[in-house]
């Protein structure tokens, strides 16, 4: 690709809403674009970075014995109030109802749903240790 014909808005002055050094260099590269208040869109050369660290992590975890994993940004709410943490972080959980009247969460981690994951799919403590990563 050209560099004329790449998407690489990048910018002399430092953004007045931005703070940390980082986030500034991040803003006049190119890199990212803000949609509003902590969202973000990654633009190509901010995409192209974001992909590489993922491949060293991956890479990394997988010399060490790691496994992928990916689970759904969407937990049922059942895995959530097992736990007690359904009521813990009260306002600051995101719930929503599917269209049958079922609740899910938002999940702002995936420890109910890794756990449900290895408490339906391990037999055997000799199937232990293993180690999963998303």
């Amino acid at each position: 690709m050209r560099w004329s014909k790449a998407l690489i808005p990048t910018h002399k002055e430092d953004p007045s809403d931005a703070e940390t050094t980082s986030h500034k260099l991040m803003l006049r590269s190119g890199c990212i674009r803000k949609l509003t208040s902590g969202v973000y869109n990654y633009l190509p050369l901010g995409m192209r970075a974001l992909l590489r660290v993922e491949a060293i992590v991956r890479e990394e975890m997988d010399a060490v014995g790691c496994q992928e994993i990916l689970m759904p940004v969407l937990a049922p709410s059942e895995l959530w109030q097992e736990t007690g943490r359904w009521d813990v972080y009260g306002k600051e959980l995101w719930r929503v109802r599917d269209r049958n009247g079922r609740e899910f969460v938002l999940g702002p981690t995936h420890e109910e749903v890794v756990t449900d994951i290895v408490r339906n799919e391990i037999r055997s403590y000799r199937e232990l240790p293993f180690t999963v990563y998303q």
